[in-house]
């Protein structure tokens, strides 16, 4: 009884309010993009809520340095200010918008939030991915709400169709394009035959890429959010440092023209699965890709993910998973589910879809059994498809077919080789036998076939 009025109290208090107040720590493109929006849609979001969203406080280190004239004069009373724990503070703010990139301060952000009651909403995927436990544990602590739905996707309500859509399902699989830029860059050079820097430097135009490119062509921003999938579909805490993760620097417009002739594209793919013994498989890598399947058809910029269910089947989710406004609608949505809490005396989602969690057990990579893709670029001479054959012959690697685009220069001539399955290890080390043959022009490529 004490328990039911208790919740009964606080959802006479929250039906009561007027107001909810909001703070915005970091001001970079998805920060300014949130106000934007807020301020743009204000209207349309007080009448889904039934009262105000109010921005009461704004933070960012570079606050001198920015032009907030367009802010200051839609809202006097806001607080702005270059220190976080001014808004993390602030007895008017409800739910602080972590915005930040640096992890560290993201971290002090998120737990002096949580401490001090106040509930949280991050954009933060390496956050999340490394230390998403300890917020939801916090978060329970403090009954405080925990919004992530911006880390994965963008503007894509991946984690949302996950955490309640399909909360029955048993999944076996979770696959995905989780990076717009390495999307942008591949289907660029597959249909203009363009070279990986000539779309990299038109990305980086774009606004898709970064001037340091290195976390999204080497796979890392994929790899956070491969671990966060993993944890909303399998209850795992997935250790992000020991997911192994390729990059797509290596991929040439000629491997695209291979592909083709394979009916295949090549597409960087984020994937977890179960494997034997209850353990997972996760791995971001390219992959040879059937065009026929739901996967090729993600293109440029888009983000997409393919979750594998025992009942259900396939469900494929699409949208727009870079830039400033999806990014910002998504973190809007996880203001506005909390809000709604806040108005309801409800708890509030779990976050991370479980409420009891085991630590991922991680199966090898190289005990994975595929197909592979082999490329070669060789100095031509005589007998080097018959020495490359006979070192995959000694590591028990079969060749299924050879394969060579006509009109290729002499001194850097590409070929390829398309394998039978075979486990990865035993293809890494043929292959590293193979890159020290005196007549390679360039390191060997290598990717495992997807069905």
């Amino acid at each position: 009884m004490r328990e039911r009025k208790e919740k009964a109290e606080s959802a006479a208090a929250g039906a009561s309010r007027r107001s909810i107040g909001v703070g915005v720590i970091g001001l970079g493109t998805v920060g300014a993009s949130t106000v934007r929006v807020l301020l743009e849609h204000q209207l349309e979001i007080n009448r889904r809520l039934g009262c105000k969203l109010e921005l009461r406080a704004l933070c960012s280190r570079r606050i001198e340095q920015l032009d907030l004239s367009w802010l200051r004069r839609r809202l006097k009373d806001v607080k702005i200010t270059p220190d976080w724990r001014a808004v993390a503070g602030d007895p008017g703010v409800d739910v602080v918008v972590e915005l930040v990139g640096n992890l560290d301060t993201a971290r002090a952000i998120a737990m002096a939030a949580l401490t001090g009651g106040k509930h949280l909403v991050t954009a933060n995927k390496q956050l999340v991915a490394e230390h998403g436990l300890e917020l939801v544990e916090q978060s329970r602590r403090a009954a405080a709400g925990l919004g992530i739905e911006a880390c994965v996707a963008g503007g894509t309500p991946v984690l949302h169709a996950i955490r309640e859509g399909l909360a029955g399902e048993h999944f076996t699989a979770v696959l995905g394009i989780l990076n717009g830029t390495t999307n942008y860059i591949l289907t660029e050079m597959e249909e203009r035959g363009c070279s990986f820097a000539q779309a990299l430097s038109e990305a980086q135009e774009r606004g898709y890429a970064e001037p340091d490119p290195t976390a999204d062509v080497e796979g890392h921003d994929a790899r956070y959010k491969i671990a966060i999938l993993a944890m909303l579909c399998f209850g795992a805490a997935v250790p992000v440092a020991e997911v192994p993760a390729e990059g797509i620097r290596a991929i040439d417009p000629v491997d695209f023209a291979y592909a083709h002739r394979l009916n295949r594209t090549i597409r960087l793919i984020a994937a977890a699965e179960r494997a034997k013994g209850g353990r997972l498989r996760v791995s971001v890598r390219p992959m040879m890709i059937p065009r026929s399947g739901l996967l090729a058809g993600v293109r440029g910029a888009i983000n997409g993910v393919l979750l594998v269910g025992d009942k259900g089947g396939n469900t494929m989710i699409t949208g727009r998973g870079a830039g400033g406004e999806p990014t910002a609608v998504a973190v809007l949505s996880d203001v506005i589910e909390i809000a709604r809490d806040i108005l309801s005396g409800a708890a509030g989602a779990t976050p991370l879809g479980y409420t009891a969690w085991h630590a991922a057990r991680l199966a090898r990579l190289g005990d994975h059994v595929a197909p592979f893709y082999l490329r070669l670029v060789v100095r031509d001479r005589p007998g080097i498809i018959a020495r490359v054959s006979g070192i995959l012959a000694r590591h028990r690697i079969n060749i299924d077919a050879v394969l060579q685009e006509p009109g290729q220069p002499k001194h850097a001539l590409p070929f390829v080789l398309t394998l039978e399955s075979a486990r990865q290890e035993q293809v890494t080390r043929a292959v590293r036998e193979i890159a020290r043959l005196g007549v390679m022009a360039q390191p060997p490529l290598v990717m495992p076939f997807f069905e």
